[in-house]
């Protein structure tokens, strides 16, 4: 199984995962993945990605003045919309508000 923490660089978050990928990877089926990593992780692969990437945003929206949309194109989200969505409902805040509490 991969390690869920090996995923670190901003470049590794913008990259497209597949399951499919990953399994094949960690020399698994797709199936047997999804089992072992909400086992080990408690959660499922999709949903550890997008946490994940949330964290990696919120320390870009802390740490750089980038755009709201270029942080979400760099930690992997299709569309500005998609990261926001997702940012506001893992922090419960937009990231413009995260941003201006936390920086």
């Amino acid at each position: 199984m991969p390690d869920p923490g090996r995923i670190t660089s901003q470049q590794d978050f913008g990259r497209e995962l597949t399951l499919a990928d990953i399994a094949t990877q960690a020399g698994t089926s797709t199936r047997t993945l999804i089992r072992r990593f909400r086992e080990q992780a408690g959660t499922t692969p999709l949903q550890w990605l997008h946490r994940a990437r949330v964290r990696q945003a919120q320390h870009l929206l802390e740490t750089t003045q980038h755009s709201v949309e270029r942080i979400g194109a760099q930690v992997g989200f299709g569309s500005p919309t998609a990261f926001r969505d997702r940012f506001k409902r893992t922090t419960g805040v937009s990231p413009h508000a995260y941003r201006r509490t936390f920086s």
